[in-house]
């Protein structure tokens, strides 16, 4: 192997290895985020208030039990955004919890 090819190789490798580094970062960082596919593609967290559409009893989960998720507070729901579950307050669309969704 020529010295041209191993540099090329080592520069691949270092590459790699900070690419999984970054995801999981990323993924540590985001488990209490969730990202909506219906406004923007924005991230929201815990504390912050879901758009209107989460506030609707129509998209509130009914069989949270079978999901695994604690019982929602008084006027409070949880609903599916993307691939997690949040628990919205119901008046004001305030993010009270986020949990992943189990397949």
């Amino acid at each position: 192997m020529n010295l041209k090819m191993l540099m090329a190789c080592a520069a691949t490798i270092t590459c790699l290895a900070g690419t999984s580094l970054t995801i999981e970062a990323a993924e540590s960082t985001s488990s209490k985020a969730v990202q909506s596919e219906t406004t923007s593609h924005k991230e929201y967290k815990v504390g912050e208030i879901a758009p209107d559409l989460y506030k609707q009893e129509r998209v509130g989960i009914k069989d949270w039990q079978k999901k695994g998720l604690k019982a929602p507070q008084e006027n409070s729901q949880w609903v599916q955004i993307s691939n997690k579950y949040a628990l919205i307050e119901t008046d004001s669309g305030k993010i009270l919890d986020i949990a992943p969704a189990k397949k």
